[in-house]
């Protein structure tokens, strides 16, 4: 533990869960608004640190290490909340314990284990085939259902983290699946999916961010994301920047969505049914509902669902330009405050900018790089060419402050 600055008690506590890149508009945002800021993250060298009143070194999803700072900040917390990371069940789980708002702990257990997630959907929205499996002999007898390839993913990783796809005749030696299902100590079981192959001549993925308040959803974002095997990237980006990136790790995105106004229709339909179904519709004051979807040959499909606000510099990079105030709305939610009707559109709204948020991959770090305007999407995918080619790098306290 650091302790930067003495803790002002006649100011508001708040404590939050992991202080990378992504969470730096926050943690100014925090301190800007006059609270106490404790942070917690696995980095010693956290970027968000210095933004810290206190700053402990814990891995931000080990409950046992994380109890330590909440027994050091007894008693003096007016929130807990995570931003862009998957702490969601630490946050939920400690704001609970200390009678703090709070989404539903139900809803972050069946968001962070994948086989949860796909048992919750299935029967109520299209999934792909998927089998838990546990052990070699279990991954090679379920090989022969996949005609079409498959995937295996770590049950409590999102996005591209522990993603791993395979042509359906590819199989792992023993010895190469051990080292993937070890990868994770903490939970020794991967789930393997079908193959999903994307709708022709659209961006494949989307992510969805939502707000409810009192059982009313608000609607304010859809992102398209961006993949190797989408036809926009090898029209209008280098070939070294994707040519060697694995299969589901997104290199960007585009906020706002450039779906059409029918199919994104479609989403928020999707997404009411989706929280009704969670329970959103009854939960009282503010919480968050995220979801990334698939752009299939047969519709969409929900690939993960998480009640925390996006990461991916969406909801703290791209959503700033846009004019949306998520890291300032996110501090209000974690004290279980309500946004009124003029405070809905000054949170909520966004402007008519176009953003294009690349980024590349050196060495397993991952580096942004960010174009804007109100121009056509061609030029901005110019624009952050020549940025890639200049290494011109998205710093958040140089774009967003």
């Amino acid at each position: 533990m650091k302790i930067t600055r003495m803790i002002n008690h006649n100011k508001k506590t708040l404590w939050m869960l992991a202080g990378g890149e992504m969470q730096i508009p926050t943690a100014y945002y925090a301190k800007k608004e006059g609270y106490n800021l404790i942070i917690s993250d696995m980095n010693l060298n956290a970027p968000c640190k210095k933004y810290a009143d206190k700053f402990f070194c814990v891995d931000t999803v080990d409950l046992k290490k994380n109890k330590l700072v909440e027994k050091f900040n007894k008693n003096i917390l007016s929130g807990i909340f995570t931003i862009g990371s998957d702490a969601h069940y630490t946050s939920n789980f400690f704001a609970k314990r200390n009678k703090l708002h709070h989404t539903n702990l139900n809803i972050s257990k069946i968001c962070k284990d994948k086989n949860l997630t796909r048992k919750f959907l299935k029967g109520k929205f299209p999934q792909p085939k998927n089998f838990l499996i546990l052990n070699y002999n279990d991954y090679i007898s379920k090989i022969k259902y996949f005609k079409n390839g498959y995937a295996l993913k770590q049950l409590n990783l999102s996005g591209s983290k522990g993603f791993h796809e395979f042509e359906s005749n590819q199989r792992l030696t023993k010895k190469q699946f051990s080292k993937l299902i070890n990868y994770n100590p903490k939970n020794k079981k991967i789930i393997m999916e079908e193959k999903l192959s994307s709708k022709k001549n659209t961006l494949s993925e989307m992510s969805v961010e939502t707000i409810w308040q009192d059982g009313n959803i608000i609607y304010f974002n859809c992102v398209d994301r961006i993949f190797p095997r989408d036809i926009i990237v090898s029209r209008n980006l280098p070939k070294s920047l994707y040519a060697n990136i694995k299969a589901g790790y997104e290199i960007g995105h585009i906020n706002p969505s450039l779906k059409s106004k029918k199919e994104i229709l479609k989403i928020k339909k999707l997404m009411m049914k989706l929280g009704k179904l969670l329970g959103y519709k009854k939960m009282k004051k503010c919480h968050v509902l995220k979801a990334d979807i698939f752009f299939s040959i047969n519709g969409p499909i929900i690939l993960e669902i998480t009640p925390r606000l996006s990461g991916g510099y969406d909801s703290t990079g791209s959503g700033i330009i846009r004019g949306f105030k998520l890291s300032q709305a996110i501090l209000k939610i974690s004290q279980g405050q309500r946004f009124k009707k003029k405070e809905i559109n000054h949170y909520f709204k966004g402007n008519k900018k176009k953003v294009l948020v690349i980024s590349k991959y050196v060495k397993n770090k991952r580096f942004f790089y960010l174009s804007s305007g109100n121009n056509k999407l061609i030029n901005l995918f110019r624009k952050v060419k020549i940025k890639i080619k200049k290494n011109k790098l998205l710093k958040n306290e140089r774009y967003f402050y």
